[in-house]
């Protein structure tokens, strides 16, 4: 259980990293750049945001029931569980679609925050360093 609640805390502070991040580089586009790349990267992180969270429930409801149904011979994904997985990324597209071409925002300053998962899992990882919270298998 202890491994559980590591791994939620992990989830979420990756999370706050993605909102902090995104928060953070949106301010920092809007001065230097302007509103349109500011709340190009604010919706990107948003977007991000929302991706990694969706992502997780996928995974998770795939491990449920994997678990489950452990020890048959084959395990049987229900197809809403594929719809909902496939579906997060038409939605990510068409959102994407519709910030780029009916609101015009900038495409780079929206693609970087959509990349915002990726520095706020490389924070995570120098907390978990510098906290100490790594292991190493001693055997």
């Amino acid at each position: 259980m202890a491994d559980e609640a590591e791994y939620i805390a992990i989830e979420r502070r990756i999370e706050r990293f993605i909102v902090a991040l995104g928060i953070v580089a949106a301010v920092a586009a809007l001065i230097a750049w302007g509103w349109r790349a500011g709340a190009g990267v604010a919706l990107g992180a948003a977007l991000c945001w929302l991706n990694f969270n969706w992502l997780r429930q996928g995974a998770a409801s795939l491990i449920r029931l994997g678990l489950a149904q452990a020890g048959a011979e084959t395990v049987k994904v229900p197809k809403r569980v594929h719809a909902k997985f496939f579906g997060r990324l038409v939605l990510m597209v068409l959102a994407v679609y519709a910030i780029l071409v009916w609101l015009r925002l900038p495409a780079v300053s929206v693609i970087c925050g959509l990349a915002a998962v990726v520095p706020a899992i490389a924070l995570e990882l120098g907390y978990e360093l510098t906290r100490g919270g790594h292991r190493l298998d001693s055997r």
